[in-house]
């Protein structure tokens, strides 16, 4: 049976607005037994939406995948905690995200 690795985390996005042509999403994540100290979340947009800003990461996008990761002063999360990370707009239609990190 697989283990995930103490520490690991969860991420989702919730989308806070929606205004047809684009949205603004927020990121959450969720330490595993272990606190984070540190994390870079990775996925992969189900269409062609595309991250137009962001706060409080350091982002990329390359085709339909985005890279996020904590900027220090945002990287610790208590284990069992939850804490919103960062936000972000993004063009297209709003997507539900899960996110392993």
């Amino acid at each position: 049976m697989y283990e995930p690795p103490t520490g690991s985390c969860q991420a989702s996005v919730e989308t806070v607005s929606d205004w047809g042509s684009g949205w603004q999403g927020r990121v959450t994540v969720t330490a595993g037994d272990q606190r984070v100290d540190g994390w870079t979340l990775d996925w992969t947009w189900p269409g062609a939406q595309q991250v137009q800003s962001a706060w409080n990461a350091q982002w990329s996008q390359s085709g339909r995948t985005v890279t996020a990761s904590d900027v220090g002063w945002n990287a610790r999360i208590d284990a069992g905690a939850s804490r919103e990370v960062f936000g972000f707009v993004a063009s297209g239609p709003a997507a539900e995200l899960d996110i392993d990190c």
